[in-house]
């Protein structure tokens, strides 16, 4: 036995990082290049420097000891420096590159992530409606083929005929034969119009993009962005606030990680926000509630999401079965449920759970990490709720004073007309844009999420996460880039979800699953920098704002500054003037208290530490 004790081979890892960090440092480094630099400027240009400075100041030549102490100090301070340099790159200027991989590795997983999102908002759908959807989104592809139009409207109005005749308008349209597209015009004009007509009943929007086609006007501007889906995020906000992330939809979730992706890439989306140097009690108290109105949904998001992974996570780590912890469940109930549930796994005085560690190390190993990790999610849901509940005083005390005002008032404050003047509204341009250190921050804390939510790269493993629990984990995915981008951007405030909302996305009709990620990070760059950033669209959410939410009074002159300041139309902004006032912001949710979660309990962590021993003995 001893004999074959010792020819036993033994394979172990052994960590030689800093070794590598060190070589690769010093393969960066063009040593004939940076040598026959340090000896070129230690050579001839110090000497001719030297001389011909010492000559004009003195009038005579330097001393050889000077000479030489200048070229030695040249030399020396060269060689120094490169030390320097690779000493720097082998310890600390590996995170320089590790900040780029983390970047690149977020833009690379989200445009996987946009692509299934896409699948999961078509596979919503069923029959005709399914078709139409697949249809629509082939479209929104800037590089189509006359087949792909041929096809697409096929499945688009059910009609082989109805292809046939786009695909051939296309074909002539994209090689400039104009003379051709008028002959087809006129010839099936009754035909498309008596389709368009009949396809609007069952999908107003499958009916535009058969019209637009028809008549030529969607060449190119795609490119420019795409529309946003309509008050996508506030449906999150409100995911956030319900603590239900039902409440939105995978085109929300497709739309949050499209806003993610152009802030990565480096897009800027112009804002236009309001503000008043006067004594406006009205305004300001409003604003003083939506502020923490923001401050509660983002502590309720942290509190929320945390529970509902851990919940998903015991489930899909085989330690709950789906019937214990249903998806879709009341926040309050399913805290309950999980805390139960961390309770029976982890009891101390559970004999048989013992003894099934102690003959199954794996299982022990196991057993240890995942609840670890549970521990982790439990205490940053108790952190998260814990900062809500404070949150929620602060709201509660401001949704107070916002009532006094209003019963002060007859629940009519007046107005302020824009203008100049003490009390006049001041418009603010601003962008809204992560810099390197924000775009830094975002990533990492989406790759700490990706890696705690088990997020792995390649199409299928992607599917299969989406559509488990019913989409839930695309949906908590939604809820963490808000919360990643929120200390960055101010994602819950309203101002900031009026202006994102009133711009395009970018444009991703490119992107494709067969892309490196490289590819995609280059696409992203490209979009952003050719998205529309017209701020028509902007002041007219704006002007609904003033009017509809703060009682404003627009003038005459106020509209004429929006319409040729920003180019915002002069009969949207009348529209918007002559529409009878909407009601209040509803204060309905301050008056929900927040999830009651208890503090992790101290026989969880010993039970911890018990099993973690066990596993480390039996190791």
């Amino acid at each position: 036995m001893p004999d074959s004790d010792n020819k036993r081979i033994k394979l172990d890892r052994e960590n030689n990082e800093q070794t590598r960090r060190l070589k690769r440092s010093l393969n960066k480094v063009r040593w004939s290049h940076a040598l026959m630099q340090i000896f070129w400027t230690a050579g001839p240009v110090t000497t001719l420097g030297l001389i011909g400075g010492y000559y004009i100041g003195y009038g005579t030549m330097p001393p050889l000891q000077l000479l030489i102490y200048f070229v030695s100090f040249t030399v020396f301070s060269g060689i120094i420096g490169l030390i320097a340099k690779v000493v720097y790159d082998g310890t600390r200027g590996h995170l320089n590159d590790q900040s780029e991989r983390d970047i690149l590795t977020v833009t690379d997983k989200l445009a996987d992530l946009i692509l299934v999102a896409r699948d999961k908002v078509v596979e919503a759908y069923e029959g005709e409606a399914r078709q139409r959807e697949a249809a629509l989104q082939l479209l929104r592809r800037i590089d189509q083929t006359p087949y792909g139009v041929t096809l697409a409207f096929t499945d688009l109005t059910g009609e082989p005929e109805i292809g046939q005749i786009m695909g051939r308008i296309f074909t002539y349209r994209r090689i400039g034969i104009q003379t051709k597209v008028r002959e087809l015009y006129v010839e099936h004009n009754d035909q498309i119009q008596a389709a368009v007509k009949k396809l609007k009943k069952k999908s107003p929007q499958a009916a535009k993009e058969l019209k637009d086609w028809f008549t030529g006007n969607t060449s190119g501007s795609l490119k420019y962005g795409v529309r946003r889906e309509k008050h996508f995020l506030q449906r999150v906000m409100s995911a956030i606030e319900n603590d239900n992330p039902y409440i939105m939809t995978f085109r929300d979730v497709e739309e949050m990680m499209i806003l993610a992706f152009e802030l990565i890439n480096g897009r800027e989306i112009p804002t236009l926000i309001f503000n008043y140097p006067g004594k406006w009690r009205y305004a300001s108290a409003l604003d003083e509630m939506e502020k923490k109105r923001s401050q509660y949904r983002v502590a309720q998001a942290r509190g929320g999401n945390r529970i509902r992974a851990l919940a998903a996570y015991l489930t899909e780590s085989g330690f709950a079965s789906a019937e214990e912890l249903p998806e879709g469940l009341e926040i309050n109930e399913l805290i309950k449920k999980v805390t139960a549930k961390l309770d029976s796994l982890l009891k101390s005085s559970d004999k048989s759970g013992k003894k099934r560690l102690s003959i199954l190390p794996k299982e022990a190993r196991h057993f240890a990490v995942v609840m670890e990790n549970c521990l982790e999610l439990y205490k940053m849901a108790f952190d998260g709720y814990k900062e809500s509940a404070k949150r929620h005083k602060e709201l509660v005390k401001a949704s107070e004073k916002w009532q006094k005002i209003l019963s002060e008032s007859d629940k009519s404050p007046g107005s302020v007309k824009v203008g100049a003047g003490r009390r006049g509204i001041r418009i603010n341009e601003s962008i809204i844009s992560l810099n390197e250190e924000e775009r830094l921050r975002v990533c990492r804390h989406l790759i700490w999420y990706f890696d705690k939510e088990d997020i792995k790269g390649g199409s299928r493993k992607l599917i299969h996460s989406f559509s488990n629990q019913g989409g839930m984990s695309a949906r908590r995915l939604a809820i963490e880039i808000a919360v990643a981008l929120e200390p960055h951007i101010k994602l819950s405030k309203p101002e900031i979800q009026r202006n994102i909302n009133a711009t395009k996305a970018v444009y991703l009709g490119g992107l494709s699953p067969d892309m490196s990620a490289v590819q995609k990070q280059d696409l992203g760059a490209k979009m952003a920098r050719e998205a529309d950033n017209r701020m028509d669209v902007a002041a007219i959410r704006l002007a609904e704002t003033l009017v509809h939410q703060y009682h404003v009074d627009l003038s005459e002159e106020a509209v004429e500054f929006l319409h040729f300041n920003y180019n915002a139309g002069l009969k949207s902004l009348n529209r918007v003037i002559n529409r009878e006032k909407e009601d209040l912001l509803s204060i309905k949710s301050s008056n929900d208290v927040p999830p009651a979660i208890h503090e992790p309990k101290p026989e969880w962590k010993r039970s911890l530490q018990e099993i973690k021993k066990t596993a480390a003995r039996l190791s």
